[in-house]
């Protein structure tokens, strides 16, 4: 653990937080104006998700390969670089002339937002003592749904004040305040926490995490919930406003109230699991997808608050099983926090492009296509956490 010189945790706390809002921010924001993007364009819905699940792809990627570099070179050079591009390509995104230009700057774009979320959770570890940094991970990731919260009404409200182009430079405008804490704040890992060696065998150590099989079973049980998730990001403005008729600013409150449901749920449950099996958890984030599969599948056509009340089921499992997940998972290896922040990014967010891609299949309707998401990722959920709790080599904490 490495404290901050010259800044106090509660700045350091704030950076964390903007660094874990600006994906919600990049993608949440223009959401209402999809339809509206399809016909400025002049391209199709199919076309236009490249530009959701492209980002997530290539945030996952570069998530993977500047986990381990930050181990070896440090964080504060890959978070500056990252933070100077993400602003650069924002701005540009915001005037791309063309469907080709503009899904080349989200994919830079989300390169670059890679390298800050790795960082971000590399931070709580380098710079919070063990003892308060679960509670520091809970009150980042609380704060964080400020993103998807705020980024839904806010940008509903700047597509109508201005043009839904403007929902792309906020979040670059936004990243220039963790620019500046970045350049004040010394370097958080110490010198001698730093890997030796060549990149070869830095990446190397991150292949004997991703080796260890309880890990990756109990990863892959808890990051299938990233996919109905963010199949429902990728289809529900497809639902609720073209479906069902909402209008863009009353679908971006609803989106809101769900973060805030979401975020509601996942404390109450963090407080009635206290003190009780960790596994206890694991089976309420599991059963609560399948509750949300069977709403969907079985009456979420009826009307928008069905559909609606299905919706927040599966918010609620995918908010709890982040943290919950990553606390156990960063408890497993010492000295080795950016490979362990890399691997566990890279996967929920690689699962979250699937799932993005798999809400936009040629479903009877989307409805159903979300549905039968939450029901796959109820039952894979079920028999990896299965695995993981009958693994020869258990996880600590579980």
């Amino acid at each position: 653990m490495n404290p901050q010189k010259y800044l106090p945790q509660w700045v350091i706390i704030l950076l964390i937080v903007i660094l874990s809002t600006i994906p919600p921010f990049s993608t949440d924001m223009f959401l209402p104006a999809l339809p509206e993007m399809v016909q400025s364009f002049g391209t199709t819905e199919a076309v236009l998700n490249i530009t959701l699940y492209g980002f997530m792809f290539f945030q996952a990627v570069f998530m993977l390969l500047l986990g381990p570099i930050s181990d070896k070179y440090g964080r504060k050079p890959i978070l500056t670089v990252s933070i100077i591009i993400y602003i650069i390509t924002s701005l540009l995104a915001s005037v791309a002339p063309t469907i080709e230009t503009f899904i080349l700057c989200r994919m830079i774009q989300g390169a670059s937002s890679g390298g800050m979320m790795v960082i971000s959770i590399a931070l709580i570890k380098d710079c919070f003592e063990e003892r308060i940094r679960n509670t520091v991970l809970t009150l980042t990731v609380v704060l964080g749904v400020v993103g998807p919260v705020a980024s839904p009404i806010l940008g509903a409200y700047i597509i109508e004040a201005i043009n839904w182009q403007s929902t792309l430079a906020f979040p670059g405008l936004l990243t220039i305040i963790c620019l500046i804490i970045t350049l004040l704040f010394s370097e958080s890992l110490p010198a001698e926490e730093k890997l030796t060696g060549n990149l070869p065998s830095v990446y190397k150590r991150m292949a004997g995490v991703c080796r260890h099989k309880s890990f990756m079973t109990f990863l892959f049980a808890m990051g299938i919930f990233s996919l109905p998730f963010m199949a429902y990001l990728a289809v529900s403005s497809y639902i609720f406003v073209e479906g069902f008729g909402i209008a863009g600013t009353t679908y971006s409150y609803m989106l809101a109230v769900n973060a805030i449901l979401g975020t509601l749920g996942m404390l109450l449950l963090q407080r009635l699991t206290k003190g009780r099996s960790n596994k206890t958890m694991g089976v309420i984030v599991i059963i609560f997808a399948f509750v949300s599969s069977f709403i969907l599948l079985g009456a979420g056509h009826l009307n928008a608050a069905v559909c609606f009340i299905g919706t927040t089921f599966m918010v609620i499992s995918a908010f709890a099983a982040r943290p919950y997940a990553l606390g156990i998972l960063m408890s497993q290896f010492d000295g080795d926090t950016g490979s362990v922040s890399s691997v566990f990014n890279f996967t929920l967010v690689f699962i979250g492009c699937l799932g993005m891609a798999a809400g936009t299949l040629p479903w009877p309707t989307y409805i159903t296509g979300l549905g039968t998401c939450c029901l796959f990722a109820g039952v894979l959920g079920a028999l990896l956490m299965y695995a993981t709790v009958k693994a020869k080599v258990p996880l600590k904490g579980l």
